[in-house]
């Protein structure tokens, strides 16, 4: 049985930098119990009203990014789908009664490929990508989640990728030793200590509930926060939550890396 997981993809440099994070990035496949068959993966970076599930032969790289070394635009990442995991994903959410459309057109964007090229950068891992909704409730962004949870059954790794904490108008450009700003520390502990509750009451209303959630998840950039919701929704029959690293960039960029569900 795969874990799921939320994976932070903070700034589009970590594709091209060597730090902790990056480090930490690298050594995921040990955690797992096995190679997966597939990767099925959120990215906040594609927003859609409907669930959209993503299926090429081979994904095109976007770099839908401004203003960074030129080196970053020269990276491909050519990972192949997997058009059998991305129809059952297909049923699996019909199923559940959530709308869905199948995507034949739609690349891998920084959100994806910056994530996967650090945990498998040969791009040998069949990949499913899917779309985020923020204005669904955090309920039912759960219940996405948990309608893919079959699939990690099949040896499939179900991985949210955004940012915990994610406002540009709290970004210190002058902070790079890795320090946190105090009210940024206070947001991501009440959010371990409800994950590892598995309290999702709470989580639901971790706008009125966590510390400093104005500033960690702004009103017009909660796309950033809901593929954890979607990791751990795919967790519901496990229910298990560890945080497998934290750092942070900027004073407030939050990368964290949570598994949920036993990697058996």
């Amino acid at each position: 049985m795969m874990p799921s997981l939320f994976i932070a993809h903070g700034s589009p440099m970590l594709a091209i930098e060597d730090n902790s994070y990056t480090q930490a990035l690298h050594s995921l496949p040990n955690l797992l119990p096995h190679r997966p068959h597939a990767i099925v993966m959120f990215s906040a970076h594609w927003e859609a009203f409907a669930q959209e599930v993503g299926v090429m032969e081979t994904f095109p790289t976007i770099h839908d990014f401004g203003g960074f070394p030129q080196a970053l635009y020269e990276i491909q990442y050519p990972a192949k789908g997997d058009e059998e995991i991305a129809q059952e994903a297909v049923v699996l959410l019909q199923e559940a009664g959530i709308p869905v459309n199948l995507n034949r057109s739609r690349g891998l964007d920084h959100g994806h490929w910056v994530v996967l090229r650090k945990v498998y950068p040969d791009a040998d891992v069949p990949v499913v990508a899917l779309s985020v909704n923020p204005n669904l409730t955090v309920e039912q962004q759960y219940m996405i989640g948990k309608a893919l949870a079959p699939l990690r059954a099949k040896d499939v790794l179900i991985i949210g990728s955004g940012s915990t904490i994610h406002n540009f108008s709290y970004l210190d450009m002058r902070e790079t030793s890795g320090g946190a700003f105090e009210w940024s520390l206070q947001f991501e502990e009440w959010l371990k200590e409800t994950l590892m509750e598995w309290n999702v009451t709470d989580l639901a209303q971790y706008r009125t509930l966590a510390p400093h959630a104005e500033k960690a998840v702004p009103a017009y950039g909660s796309e950033h926060f809901v593929p954890l919701v979607y990791a751990m929704g795919a967790a519901d029959d496990d229910r298990i939550a560890q945080r497998l690293h934290m750092s942070f960039r900027y004073g407030s960029l939050s990368h964290t890396i949570w598994q949920f569900g036993t990697a058996e």
